[in-house]
């Protein structure tokens, strides 16, 4: 991907078009979270079959999203990018069609291809789009494509799911992948330089993918996605099974506190536009969001005060994904190494994606409650404050 020059002014119809990409496949990725229930009792699954359901969306990002950076750079953002949003729309009809598990499973996997081409070619497009001095805030904005998403579709599943069924849900989300691919055609002047790729060695690779501090950033990132995937998608079961809440009631609570995830999202971008450095503001967040979990775990406090908390975590939370994925940028030597450095975190991050609905299930198995949670939060902040601290002392010998 080449970038030839930058534009005087930020093109934001374009940077919001490539929002939208990340934010249809965050509906695709966040539309079983709510139907998990209707998919459990039509297909016959476990707890712990329903979370390899999640997961597999997520299963190609966990182990080939360097490679999809690397042909983003080749073959071009705009035309990877859009590609990425025709898969998820095909994924996503294949899956309303599917009479089995198996069926369903195979486009969930289709639907997780083409959000990770998204991902990855959407950030370069973003650049392509942004002035210098407004690139902290676009990708403020980007970073807050999955809680978006996630939450739009978890608000309006519950009547959805009522009148038309899961499987309306999954056509919506087709249509909706369709839409933005033709956005996206509509908005490729302003992507330029980002419409064609580029060749580079295996030398050139393997240097922009050796700095550490991109797999670092990735780390901390995963231990992020570990815990707030178990707020997105086990969030409803638990207000469900645990709380009696009536299923519209759960579905609303969970979009609300995965929607303030975009405030803290902002408010990352924010700080990073006033260069404050991504390792202090990833510890920090750890740190409160750790305090934060206990509450939220603890069997004194009253419901209302634990979801406050729930509501909080979301909130302050926000500002690790602004700090990691706006390092595709910092980190990128040259803009044809931007897709590879984006798919290099993304890697990183979605084996947290991919592990944490298994991991989450098995833990409550085993530990007989949704308390034994709270122990897997606090050790996924004990590896992300360690990342952080490695990514700090990184930054000041950088200077």
């Amino acid at each position: 991907m080449i970038l030839e020059e930058k534009p005087a002014a930020t093109r934001w119809p374009a940077v919001l078009a490539a929002l939208f990409a990340g934010v249809v496949g965050a509906c695709a990725f966040g539309k079983a979270s709510p139907a998990l229930p209707l998919l459990k009792s039509e297909f016959g699954l476990s707890l712990i079959e329903a979370g390899w359901l999640v997961s597999a969306f997520n299963a190609l990002a966990a182990c080939g999203a360097i490679v999809f950076g690397v042909f983003a750079d080749r073959v071009g953002a705009l035309r990877f990018c859009v590609s990425g949003t025709v898969a998820i729309g095909a994924g996503s009809a294949l899956g309303a069609a599917a009479s089995g598990a198996g069926g369903l499973i195979a486009s969930r996997l289709l639907e997780g291809l083409g959000f990770l081409a998204v991902i990855v070619s959407a950030p370069g497009l973003i650049a392509a789009a942004t002035a210098p001095a407004r690139m902290g805030i676009a990708f403020g904005l980007w970073s807050a494509y999955m809680p978006l998403g996630v939450s739009l579709i978890v608000a309006a599943s519950p009547p959805l799911l009522e009148r038309f069924g899961w499987r309306g849900a999954w056509l919506l989300v087709a249509l909706a992948a369709g839409a933005c691919a033709l956005l996206l055609v509509s908005e490729r002047r302003h992507y330029s330089g980002a419409t064609r790729g580029t060749r580079r060695s295996l030398a050139s690779l393997a240097a922009s993918l050796s700095q550490p501090v991109p797999w670092l950033l990735g780390l901390a990132f995963a231990m992020y996605a570990i815990q707030h995937t178990t707020l997105m998608v086990w969030l409803p079961t638990y207000l469900l099974e645990t709380r009696g809440i009536g299923g519209a009631a759960a579905a609303l609570l969970t979009a609300a506190a995965v929607f303030v995830n975009c405030f803290g999202n902002v408010l990352g971008g924010w700080l990073i536009q006033r260069d404050i450095p991504r390792g202090r503001i990833i510890a920090a967040t750890f740190v409160v969001t750790s305090l934060a979990f206990v509450g939220i775990f603890a069997a004194g406090l009253p419901d209302p005060a634990r979801y406050a908390l729930a509501v909080f975590y979301s909130l302050i939370a926000g500002t690790v994904p602004a700090a990691a994925l706006s390092a595709g940028i910092r980190y990128a030597r040259s803009p044809a190494e931007i897709g590879a450095i984006q798919g290099l975190i993304v890697n990183v991050t979605h084996l947290g994606i991919f592990v944490a609905p298994p991991l989450v299930a098995a833990s409550v198995t085993w530990g007989g409650s949704w308390d034994a949670v709270l122990w897997v939060m606090l050790a996924c902040a004990a590896v992300g404050l360690a990342a952080a601290a490695a990514v700090g002392r990184s930054e000041r010998r950088a200077g």
